[in-house]
């Protein structure tokens, strides 16, 4: 394709401007190319103000649908978040809970950090530093667990340590 002030193809043989060529690319009409490049480069128009919701019209693209490599990463990407918030959680209380003395009794948080921080951090070395299959395997076989973590989130927005208590109650094992 060669490209000066007008576009021609070498292949089929077509030709035109900027307004033509996102015309034939997003398959819209002159008038809406030209409105769309005026948009997406903040040029105003007819007395139209880009920011103006009322006077912009919306002329985009088809979002394509995403591939499963994308909603693979998507799901990824959650899992490590959620592992990434919850091990945060569990230095917190591994400091915040830890005995002052020898004889004091051990807070029940202090011993849920210390007793879920290296399976958290193990977690975390997959999903960052395993292979494929690995982490595949690691998102399938604890995504409900992740779902969990962040209901709760949602749920208690503001409260952190009530909803990272409730969701924690729902890690512990039965038998520890």
């Amino acid at each position: 394709m060669k490209v000066d002030r007008r576009y021609y193809c070498f292949g089929c043989g077509c030709t035109g401007d900027a307004i033509d060529f996102t015309a034939q690319l997003f398959d819209i009409g002159l008038k809406d190319a030209a409105m769309k490049l005026a948009d997406d480069f903040g040029i105003p128009y007819s007395g139209r103000d880009r920011g103006s919701p009322q006077n912009r019209r919306s002329v985009s693209a088809k979002k394509p649908e995403p591939t499963p490599e994308e909603l693979w990463q998507k799901k990824h990407l959650r899992c490590l978040r959620a592992y990434l918030d919850y091990l945060s959680l569990l230095l917190e209380w591994k400091e915040q809970y830890a005995p002052k003395t020898r004889t004091e009794e051990w807070h029940e948080k202090f011993m849920t950090a210390l007793r879920e921080l290296s399976v958290v951090e193990y977690y975390l070395d997959i999903l960052l530093f395993g292979d494929r299959a690995d982490k595949e395997a690691l998102v399938k076989e604890k995504w409900k667990e992740v779902e969990r973590i962040e209901q709760c989130e949602r749920e208690d927005k503001g409260d952190r340590h009530k909803r990272t208590e409730r969701c924690h109650e729902r890690n512990v094992p039965d038998g520890r």
